[in-house]
């Protein structure tokens, strides 16, 4: 569904020169033998950006800055050219934040020159703008699950950093609002990750928090029927939640996950040099798997775990966290 992309851990993702890519791994059996191999997508002219949701029916959306605007872009139906979405009227920018089945999207439209950014979604209807929660002046898209539900996050000039998360229900009625900062991904049960300090979770408005232990600290990034992926910042290491009650399990040779499917597949990053992320890495359950590097270019970065199987994200040769956008799916040719 969602590409989950980071937060904290995006401004050290973002800053990639992969020089830890997979090597040969020694046990066929304690390996996914099958990789992922790679297919670059068209961009529109002039444009650059990265993938940050999926239908997982063959639908890839991001945010992509064409000739100087910020919008939102679509692949469909295993095509390689682009649909350019656009953005809100009377706004400067939209950037996709997530995509759920039905294939409506999530995200953020900005305009700069007031300071007023909104959460949309947008579908074959076009786009629609959410309401702000009463007492706050801005906000920002961070998911959307199978039954349609939005969260967000809403934030005050105050200039404090404060922020709390915001629900929009599908069945309609004004935003909920959950006092606590740091809201990451969203459930399809309504469930809310938090990864401020140590993640915690919300559902019907209770509380409890995601154990670390045995890792010392260890934050949650990516949420899918209850299992949850991130990582420890003790140890450096990516690690699965199998449950919300369950304790981390380290992901081998991962240094961290960042999205996960409704099957258990996620995606991450290899270790590098500290503090970067290298390329990234696949797991089903916490069994690696291989994907595949792009010819002509230093890194790959997915950040994508979609519902077919398929991961999503884009390569690159500068210092940037943007660049080509491309799909890996399993193949044996």
């Amino acid at each position: 569904m969602k590409r989950k992309a980071l937060t904290r851990a995006a401004a050290v993702v973002t800053a990639v020169t992969a020089t830890a890519a997979l090597g040969a791994l020694p046990a066929q059996a304690a390996t996914i033998g099958i990789p992922w191999r790679p297919t670059v997508l068209t961009t529109p002219s002039g444009s650059v950006g990265s993938i940050a949701g999926s239908d997982g029916k063959g639908e890839y959306t991001g945010t992509f800055t064409v000739n100087g605007v910020t919008q939102v872009v679509s692949w469909r139906g295993g095509s390689v050219q682009p649909i350019v979405r656009g953005l809100p009227a009377g706004y400067e920018g939209a950037k996709a934040a997530d995509e759920n089945a039905a294939g409506t999207v999530v995200g953020t439209a900005d305009d700069w020159d007031s300071m007023v950014s909104r959460v949309f979604t947008l579908d074959a209807t076009g786009f629609h703008i959410k309401d702000v929660p009463a007492g706050y002046d801005y906000v920002e898209g961070k998911a959307i699950n199978a039954r349609g539900d939005v969260l967000g996050t809403a934030y005050k000039f105050s200039g404090t950093g404060d922020n709390v998360a915001v629900l929009w229900l599908a069945s309609g009625g004004a935003p909920v609002v959950v006092p606590h900062p740091g809201s990451r991904d969203l459930d399809d049960d309504g469930t809310i990750l938090f990864d401020t300090n140590e993640s915690s979770l919300w559902k019907d408005g209770v509380f409890r928090p995601l154990t670390s232990s045995p890792f010392g600290q260890a934050e949650g990034l990516s949420i899918r029927n209850g299992v949850i992926v991130g990582y420890s910042s003790t140890t450096r290491a990516a690690v699965r939640w199998s449950t919300p009650d369950s304790e981390p399990i380290a992901m081998r040779e991962g240094a961290i996950a960042v999205s996960v499917n409704k099957a258990g597949l996620s995606v991450g990053y290899v270790p590098n040099s500290n503090p970067i992320y290298g390329n990234s890495i696949a797991w089903r359950g916490t069994t690696p798997g291989t994907l595949l590097p792009v010819s002509g270019y230093k890194w790959f970065q997915a950040q994508v775990a979609a519902d077919d199987g398929s991961f999503a994200g884009y390569v690159g040769n500068d210092l940037i966290g943007y660049g080509v956008p491309v799909i890996w799916r399993k193949s044996a040719t």
